[in-house]
C-alpha cells in the first residue's frame, strides 16, 4: 500500500472517529435531557402526591371539623340567648330590690316611734340577709358576670366562624373575600398555640378586598405562624402586617428565632424539607404554602439571619370581581 492509500485510509478513520464522537456526544446530551426531564417529572409526581395526600387530610379534617363548629354553634347560641335574657330579667329585679332597700332606708331613718315587734323582726332578718349575701357586691358583680360569659360566648362564636372557614374544603372557585378578617379568623384557631412561646403584635393595614381562596390562604397564614413559634427557643416576638403596595397585599410575619443558614434557605420550600427536630413539622407545610400562594397568582419572599429570626412575605394580587 502506497503513502497515498495510507493516507486515505487515515482521513477515513478520521472521519468516521468524528461522526462516531459527535453521535456519542448527541446521545449523551439526549440520556441527560432525558434524565433531567425524569427527575423533574419525579419531582412533581412527589409533590403532587404529598399535596394530593394532604388535602385529603385536612378535607377529612375539615368535614369532622365543620360538623363540630356546628355542633358548637347550637349550645353557644342558646346560652347567649339565655344570658342576654337574664341580664334583662336581673336589671327588673334589681329594680325591685332597689325599691325594697329604699322602702326599708325610709322606715329605720323616718319612723321615730317603736315599730311593732313583727315589722322590727323583718327589717333585722332583712339587714341580716343583706350582710350575709354581702348584697352590695352581688348587685355590682352579678352584671358583670353576666357580661363577661356573654363575651366569652361572642368569643366562642367567632373561634367556631374561623374554624368553619379554615376547615372548609376549598372549591375551584375563587371568592371575594377580606384578607384582614381571614388573617383575623385564623389568629383565633393558632392563638393558644403562640400564646406560650410569642407575643403576637399585629398591625392591619387598609387593604382592599380581592378574589382567591379564604380557606387556602388562612392554612398558609397558619402554617407561618406555627412556623415562627416552632422557632423561638424561650420567649420572643412575632410581627404580623398587612399593607397595599403597588396592587399588591402583602402579609408580612417576622419572628426573632433561630433563624434559616443562607444554604437551606433557598431549599426551605421543598418538598418534605425541614429544619425541624425529627418529630415535629413533615417538611410539608411551606411546600404547600408555597402552591397556595401560586394558586393566587402571588409569591413569597423570605429574608434570615442566623440568631436573629426569619421574615416571610406574602404578594397577594389585588383581583376585582368580575362583571356578571
Amino acid at each position: 500500500m502506497n503513502s497515498n492509500n495510507y493516507q486515505a485510509a487515515y482521513e477515513r478513520q478520521k472521519i468516521a472517529r468524528a461522526r462516531a464522537e459527535n453521535q456519542l456526544e448527541n446521545i449523551s446530551r439526549e440520556l441527560y435531557e432525558s434524565n433531567q426531564s425524569l427527575k423533574n417529572s419525579y419531582e412533581k409526581l412527589k409533590n403532587q402526591k404529598s399535596q394530593l395526600l394532604h388535602q385529603e387530610k385536612l378535607a377529612s379534617i375539615g368535614q369532622l371539623s365543620a360538623g363540630i363548629a356546628h355542633e358548637i354553634n347550637n349550645p353557644a347560641g342558646f346560652i347567649k340567648s339565655n344570658l342576654t335574657s337574664l341580664q334583662s330579667y336581673t336589671t327588673n329585679l334589681f329594680e325591685v330590690v332597689a325599691t325594697y332597700k329604699n322602702l326599708i332606708d325610709g322606715l329605720e331613718k323616718n319612723i321615730t316611734t317603736p315599730l311593732p315587734e313583727n315589722i322590727a323582726k323583718c327589717l333585722t332578718a332583712i339587714r341580716t340577709a343583706e350582710e350575709t349575701a354581702d348584697l352590695t357586691y352581688l348587685l355590682e358583680d352579678i352584671p358583670n358576670l353576666i357580661n363577661e360569659s356573654i363575651d366569652g360566648t361572642n368569643r366562642i362564636t367567632k373561634i367556631v366562624n374561623g374554624l368553619k372557614t379554615f376547615s372548609r374544603i376549598d372549591s375551584d372557585e375563587k371568592e371575594h373575600f377580606d384578607v384582614n378578617e381571614c388573617i383575623e379568623n385564623t389568629i383565633k384557631l393558632v392563638q393558644n398555640e403562640i400564646k406560650y412561646k410569642a407575643e403576637l403584635v399585629i398591625h392591619y393595614g387598609e387593604v382592599p378586598r380581592t378574589m382567591g381562596y379564604p380557606g387556602g390562604l388562612s392554612q398558609v397564614v397558619l402554617n407561618m405562624l406555627v412556623n415562627a413559634s416552632q422557632a423561638i427557643e424561650s420567649f420572643g416576638e412575632i410581627d404580623l402586617r398587612t399593607s397595599l403596595e403597588n396592587n399588591w397585599i402583602t402579609i408580612r410575619i417576622q419572628d426573632n428565632g433561630s433563624g434559616v443558614s443562607e444554604e437551606k434557605i433557598n431549599r426551605i420550600f421543598d418538598p418534605f424539607f425541614t429544619t425541624k427536630a425529627v418529630g415535629v413539622g413533615t417538611g410539608l407545610g411551606l411546600s404547600i404554602s408555597s402552591g397556595i400562594i401560586k394558586q393566587h397568582n402571588g409569591k413569597i419572599e423570605v429574608e434570615s439571619e442566623i440568631g436573629k429570626g426569619t421574615c416571610f412575605t406574602l404578594f397577594i394580587p389585588v383581583v376585582e370581581v368580575s362583571p356578571a
